[in-house]
């Protein structure tokens, strides 16, 4: 499927900038982006649509974005990113991690409603960088030459997120 994105109707919306995690393919670490939010009027905490379009580079190639949940479960606490991602052949190799194409946004979905995301804690870095390690064969597999498709949500089980944390 190449968007599970939900639209919000433009009259009933503001915009406004959420943090996500930004794997370019311009720079050779991750860092924090700002992408525009639909938010709807009547509902904001349920229904944002991230407008991701803007922060990939290569729009002309290839316009379509595909996009996936990962939920990590560590411990006791559960946490769902939704990665984006391109599937194109001619794309640029992203500078973070050779062996996929294109840029990677990743952002934090909320946990009232999956469809929806939020902002990004400036301490998810750790969190997103070991969630892009963890799905980047899922991904490599997907943009490869025998492609496979990509599930709708893909579950890492550790029991602690980071080995040395308490």
């Amino acid at each position: 499927m190449v968007n599970n994105r939900q639209p919000v109707a433009p009259r009933k919306c503001f915009s406004r900038p959420l943090r996500s995690r930004h794997y370019s393919t311009l720079h050779q670490t991750p860092r924090f982006a700002s992408t525009p939010t639909d938010i709807e009027s009547s509902n904001p905490d349920t229904s944002r649509y991230p407008l991701v379009e803007s922060n990939f580079s290569d729009a002309a190639r290839q316009p379509w974005i595909h996009d996936f949940i990962v939920r990590l479960e560590h411990g006791r606490k559960t946490t769902r990113l939704r990665i984006f991602m391109k599937r194109g052949q001619a794309l640029t190799p992203n500078a973070y991690a050779n062996s996929i194409k294109g840029d990677v946004i990743m952002m934090r979905v909320a946990a009232r409603d999956c469809t929806s995301v939020v902002n990004m804690r400036s301490t998810d870095s750790r969190l997103a960088d070991f969630v892009f390690q963890a799905a980047l064969e899922r991904m490599t597999k997907f943009q490869g030459v025998r492609r496979t498709r990509l599930p709708n949500e893909l579950i890492i089980k550790r029991v602690r997120a980071f080995p040395g944390s308490p």
